[in-house]
């Protein structure tokens, strides 16, 4: 089946638009969030917290969402979410005070939780195991042009008003809602799916599994990304003078890397092994991290992105390859449980960057760089042999 069969399917579309629409959300806050913290009296720390507030309730409201689509029906769940995504758009435009925004990041977690069971969910019903490789690919190619065009557009749109940045977000929030509306329709569900929304695997009882390095590498990717979007925007205003504008530019120019790393990873992955390329990538993000210690250019700020970004491209497709190879059974729920492990990195990686910078400005970086290199290095001693014994 060609990507244009695949994109006639009935409300796939609507399902992809969705999915856009929210990493642009994401996109479009990254380059404004930290400027328009500090504006109102927010410190490093308190910054990363918010950061991190997004993913701590996405965590929680995760199995509830799941719940509720598998009670009330998807496309009931992904209405209200859609619909939902306005409100924090409108709270961020009229906030006064920094507490509030707590409240808007809130939301956006609680909202974000309805909204990716309830996709992939959809997109699983609405192709078949033909079709579902490209499917998820087109899934990362929507991801990567909504993290591309998000920064820019909140860059540029925030040097006339941050709150018309902000109040057109919702306006396109709304739309999304009424092309969801009128175009997805609720499937017969197939049992594949409903196990892709489950999400109430203990953590604990995971801690033994011949998986664990892989739950873990997923953790560490997110804790790196999550520790990148709490302290890059403030870490190059203090250093390259850099409004939300450049910022905006930087996370642009990030969302292109990714999306040309996708292109490179499946490859990669067919000629060296998944094994080989996770202690590669983790070698390469460490490697990125202290170089941006040195960061006093443009030069000197894109070539360790470019490394960064290269790292976790090598990462995080051969993680969910191992998965998706060593698992045939309840695949939905350990995809779950990767969401969970993930869903951890990104509350502990702003915290952890917040703290860190709110002492040196660099030293975010630089721990950053140590903690990545010593997983690796646990990894080839301990990880590789477990996974490889499981079958």
């Amino acid at each position: 089946m060609s990507y244009k069969d695949l994109l006639s399917t009935p409300g796939l579309k609507a399902v992809l638009f969705t999915l856009f629409m929210t990493s642009f959300g994401f996109g479009v806050i990254i380059p404004l969030l930290p400027f328009y913290s500090l504006s109102l009296g927010a410190k490093p720390f308190e910054l990363g917290m918010l950061t991190a507030t997004f993913a701590f309730l996405s965590f929680l409201f995760g199995p509830v969402m799941g719940k509720m689509a598998d009670r009330f029906g998807r496309r009931k769940v992904l209405l209200v979410s859609t619909a939902g995504f306005i409100v924090p758009y409108v709270i961020f435009a009229y906030s006064e005070h920094f507490p509030t925004l707590f409240i808007a990041r809130a939301l956006e977690g609680i909202f974000a939780a309805g909204i990716f069971p309830s996709c992939i969910s959809l997109l699983s019903d609405y192709t078949s195991e033909e079709q579902r490789g490209k499917a998820m690919g087109v899934v990362g190619m929507t991801f990567s042009l909504g993290f591309i065009f998000g920064p820019a557009f909140g860059g540029i749109v925030s040097h006339f008003s941050v709150r018309a940045t902000f109040l057109l977000s919702a306006l396109l929030s709304g739309i999304n809602f009424v092309f969801v509306f009128l175009q997805v329709r609720e499937p017969q569900e197939k049992r594949e799916s409903k196990d892709l929304a489950v999400k109430e695997v203990g953590l604990l009882q995971h801690l033994s599994s011949p998986l664990l390095f892989l739950f873990l590498s997923t953790f560490m990717t997110a804790f790196m990304i999550g520790g990148i979007d709490a302290t890059l925007a403030l870490y190059t205003g203090e250093r390259l003078g850099f409004s939300s504008g450049e910022v905006g530019l930087v996370f642009t120019y990030v969302g292109f890397l990714i999306m040309g790393m996708q292109f490179v990873a499946g490859q990669l992955i067919n000629t060296y092994g998944e094994l080989k390329l996770i202690p590669l990538g983790f070698l390469l993000s460490g490697v990125g991290f202290f170089l941006l210690t040195y960061t006093t250019s443009w030069a000197l700020l894109l070539f360790p992105l470019a490394i960064f970004v290269a790292g976790n491209a090598l990462v995080f497709p051969s993680v969910n390859s191992l998965i998706t190879k060593k698992v045939r059974a309840r695949r939905g729920v350990v995809l779950g449980l990767v969401n969970s492990f993930q869903s951890l990195g990104q509350i502990a990686g702003p915290l952890l960057g917040g703290f860190l910078y709110g002492i040196s400005h660099t030293l975010p970086f630089f721990v950053m760089a140590v903690l990545i290199w010593a997983f690796m290095g646990l990894f080839l001693l301990v990880g590789a042999g477990w996974v490889s014994r499981f079958q």
